[in-house]
C-alpha cells in the first residue's frame, strides 16, 4: 500500500496542505471540527509523519551515526545501550556501522554517515587506524564527532576514554600487595593507545617489586590469546595472570581450563566490564570499567557539540 502523505490527505479533504499540517499539530487557528476530520482521515489511512522531511526543513536529521570497530559480545553492547539511553531521551535516532577492523571500511562508514546527513558521529577506531586523514572530511563539513574507547594520540576531536592509568595501576597493586612471583600479563593490540597506556602503567607499578617477574604478550583477539597460551603454558608456569580486557580474559580463561590449571591456586586479575567474570570463575579479581557510562558520556558530549555547533575540536 502506498504511503499516504500530507498532500494526499489535503486532496481527500479538499483543504490546503498547510491546514492539514496545522490541524495535526493542534494549531489554535484551526477549528476543532477540521482537526477531528483531519485526524480521523490520518488514522483511517495510516498516515505517518515523514520525520526526514520535517527535520530536513529544520536543517537537522536528528540522526547520529555510530561507528564501531566490530560487532562484539565484549563491552560494545553496554556502550550501545548507554548511547541509546541518552539519544532516545533527547529525540535522536542512531544507526550502527561496523568497520570489521578494516581501515578502508571505516573510511566508507564515514562517507555513509556524511551522505546520510547525520547530525553527528560517534566513532571507536579500528586497530589499523594510524592517523585521522580519512576523518578530515568530517571537519571540512563541520559535522560534530566524538571518538570513544579506542583511539590514537590526536588533538583534532573530542574523546571519551577511561582512566586507563588508574585501572592499570589498580590491577598491578593486586599483584604487588600479594605473594605472586611470576606473572603473565596479556594485553591487546600493541598499536592501540589503550593497550600502550595500560601496559606502561601496569609495568611501572609492577617494577616497584623487583622480586616479581612479569612476562608480557600481545594478542588481537581471544582466539589469538588461546593460540599463544596453548604453547606458552606447556613450558612456563605462572602464579599470577593479568588480562587487560574482557576479550583477553575470555582467551586466558579458556586456556587455563584447557590446561586444567587450578584457578583457585593462582591470582587472575582483569580489567573488565564485570559481567563476563561472573560466568567464568568467581575467584577472578576485577577492576571494573563501565561500558554503559562510557556510552552515556560519549552521547552527551556529542549532543553538547551539536548544540554549540562545534565540529569536534577539543575545547580549550
Amino acid at each position: 500500500m502506498k504511503r499516504v502523505t500530507i498532500k494526499d490527505l489535503a486532496e481527500m479533504l479538499n483543504i490546503s496542505i498547510s491546514t492539514v499540517s496545522r490541524a495535526l499539530k493542534d494549531h489554535p487557528d484551526i477549528s476543532q471540527a477540521v482537526k477531528v476530520r483531519v485526524k480521523e482521515a490520518a488514522t483511517t489511512f495510516n498516515y505517518v509523519p515523514n520525520d526526514f522531511a520535517i527535520n530536513f526543513r529544520k536543517k537537522s536529521s536528528k540522526v547520529i551515526g555510530l561507528i564501531i570497530p566490530e560487532m562484539s559480545m565484549f563491552f560494545i553492547p553496554s556502550i550501545i545501550k548507554g548511547i541509546s539511553s541518552v539519544l532516545h531521551r533527547e529525540g535522536y535516532h542512531f544507526f550502527v556501522l561496523s568497520s570489521e577492523e578494516s581501515l578502508s571500511m571505516e573510511a566508507e562508514n564515514i562517507i555513509t554517515c556524511i551522505n546520510s546527513r547525520v547530525d553527528g558521529i560517534l566513532i571507536s577506531l579500528t586497530r589499523h587506524t594510524k592517523d585521522l586523514s580519512h576523518l578530515q572530511r568530517i571537519r571540512e563539513l563541520e559535522v560534530p564527532a566524538v571518538i570513544f574507547d579506542k583511539t590514537i594520540p590526536q588533538n583534532f576531536f573530542e574523546e571519551i576514554i577511561f582512566d586507563n592509568k588508574m585501572y592499570a595501576e589498580a590491577a598491578a597493586e593486586k599483584f604487588t600487595e600479594g605473594k605472586c612471583k611470576k606473572i603473565l600479563a596479556v594485553f591487546g593490540d600493541e598499536n592501540l593507545d589503550i593497550t600502550q597506556t595500560r601496559r606502561d602503567f601496569f609495568l611501572q607499578k609492577i617494577s616497584t617489586r623487583p622480586d616479581i617477574e612479569c612476562k608480557v604478550i600481545y594478542c588481537e583477539s581471544a582466539d589469538q590469546v588461546k593460540e599463544k597460551l596453548n604453547i606458552i603454558l606447556d613450558y612456563e608456569h605462572f602464579d599470577g595472570y593479568f588480562a587487560m580486557s574482557d576479550e583477553t580474559l575470555a582467551g586466558l580463561h579458556s586456556s587455563l581450563i584447557k590446561k586444567k590449571a587450578e584457578t583457585s591456586a593462582v591470582k587472575v586479575v582483569a580489567i573488565t566490564e564485570g559481567i563476563l567474570p561472573k560466568y567464568l570463575d568467581e575467584s577472578y579479581e576485577c577492576i571494573i570499567n563501565d561500558g554503559f557510562s562510557m556510552g552515556t558520556m560519549a552521547a552527551m558530549k556529542l549532543l553538547h557539540l551539536i548544540k554549540i555547533g562545534n565540529a569536534g575540536l577539543p575545547e580549550k
